[in-house]
């Protein structure tokens, strides 16, 4: 492992409790969690795979590293293979699988062309860094499945819309949820993948109905109080309603997608100072989600 580059950084947030983040890059794509219980620690997430994550946990701890993915999306999933299973939501299984195969080289150079300047001639590909996306074991979550750490409990809450099987983990010693991206100032619903808006609003309410067990949101890119919760239910009631602001923007994927509420020219917040907002495809407003898989010939798509 190359010590010169410091690939991590970490902040306590609450007891047994860290915050995880790249300290090589300008601005952190994502941020991971680590949580400590008696008999094992949690890890929730690993960002894109820019360093060896679970090498770095065993700084933070001595307990054995246990692996829990908010969703499939690879800028959550990216360092999973440094570690030898995760545990996903079911319906995201299929999505991470997409992302298995590609070699570490593709990773290591996303990494050294957002590495800060004084950093990128230190970087190997092979300084055990890097790793192949070789598979690993995957074990299924449900909702009201629940983490037990021997003294403290992490319990699964579903929370699909930006991917069918997106979840919520709350600590409750901690009262700390820990949202990835199913809530937040971005909330991206428009990938092929993303459930319709109707279905995502009942992942809300079922947040809402949690609201009282969790003080914080840490989200994988951004933290909040619980009431951004207030804000994803009040913007999405004005999708269905139709009266949303209809915000045109370019998506992730180059496509046009309306945003719920107007956005500042140019940038990322929205207009009126609110926190929460949401991209979309009018197509998928209404309808509800399959209660059942259906496999076709046509192949599976991480978005």
């Amino acid at each position: 492992m190359n010590h010169e580059v410091p690939y991590f950084r970490s902040e306590r947030i609450a007891e047994g409790s860290w915050m995880i983040s790249n300290a090589f890059v300008p601005s952190t794509p994502a941020l991971s969690y680590l949580i400590e219980g008696r008999d094992y620690a949690l890890l929730i997430d690993t960002m894109m795979g820019w360093g060896d994550l679970n090498a770095y946990c065993r700084t933070l701890t001595d307990k054995p590293v246990k692996l829990v993915n908010t969703h499939a999306h690879p800028d959550h999933t990216g360092g999973n293979f440094h570690f030898d299973s995760c545990w996903l939501h079911y319906r995201d299984i299929p999505y991470f699988q997409v992302s298995q195969g590609y070699k570490k080289e593709l990773v290591f150079e996303q990494a050294r062309q957002n590495a800060l300047p004084e950093y990128r001639d230190l970087m190997k590909p092979d300084d055990g860094n890097f790793a192949d996306a070789d598979p690993v074991r995957v074990f299924p979550l449900s909702g009201g499945d629940v983490f037990d750490l021997g003294d403290r409990e992490i319990e699964v809450v579903e929370a699909g819309g930006h991917t069918p099987g997106s979840i919520v983990l709350i600590d409750h010693r901690t009262r700390i949820a820990y949202a990835g991206d199913a809530c937040n100032g971005n909330t991206l619903l428009e990938f092929g993948n993303s459930l319709p808006v109707a279905e995502y609003m009942k992942s809300l309410l079922r947040l809402k109905e949690h609201q009282a067990e969790y003080d914080m949101v840490y989200g994988g890119h951004e933290i909040f109080d619980p009431t951004i919760v207030d804000e994803g239910i009040e913007t999405v009631a004005r999708v269905l309603a139709g009266t949303d602001d209809k915000c045109e923007r370019t998506g992730m994927m180059g496509n046009p997608v309306l945003y719920a509420a107007e956005k500042v020219r140019d940038g990322y917040e929205r207009a009126d100072g609110k926190r929460f907002n949401m991209s979309y495809l009018p197509e998928k407003v209404l309808g509800c989600a399959p209660m059942k898989q259906v496999i076709t010939a046509k192949p599976i798509s991480m978005i």
